[in-house]
């Protein structure tokens, strides 16, 4: 008999899972603290850093996005071309660090990271564990972003 979990109840991801989790969340609050409070000549290098790790988590998180629509009889084609394009953009944003000031690039991974959320957790059909996963992953990348924007409103 298949084990059949009522759909009211939320499933708590394993403990090996949130320690991955968390062990792939650390670069955002280390560069982020480093950026803000680290000697100046790490300051330039973290922020970087941390650019980088947001451009590659959220395209990371596209690709679950993507992969449990694939695992649908009837894939919907927009949260697949929704999955592509929040990768997408979030490199589009990476590439603009130069022409454009670093808080507006900060504040657009802000943005993206918060608009994946928001369509994440209006996405039917996905596993009860992976909203908590995604806040989790959102959560530590908004408030390691908004530490580093605040210290480069104030530059």
């Amino acid at each position: 008999m298949d084990d059949v979990r009522p759909a009211s109840r939320a499933e708590s991801p394993p403990v090996a899972l949130w320690a991955i989790a968390l062990l792939a969340l650390s670069p955002f609050p280390v560069a982020a603290l480093i950026f803000s409070y680290g000697p100046e000549h790490l300051s330039r290098p973290a922020l970087t850093s941390l650019l980088a790790w947001s451009a590659s988590v959220l395209s990371f998180l596209g690709g679950v996005r993507w992969g449990l629509e694939t695992r649908e009889p009837r894939p919907r084609w927009m949260r697949q071309a929704f999955s592509a394009l929040c990768a997408v953009a979030a490199w589009v944003i990476l590439l603009a660090r130069g022409a454009a000031p670093d808080s507006w690039i900060l504040g657009g991974f802000l943005m993206a990271f918060l608009v994946q959320w928001l369509f994440d957790h209006q996405t039917p059909d996905t596993p009860s564990r992976y909203p908590m996963l995604s806040t989790a992953v959102t959560g530590a990348a908004c408030v390691s972003l908004a530490l580093a924007l605040e210290k480069a409103m104030s530059a």
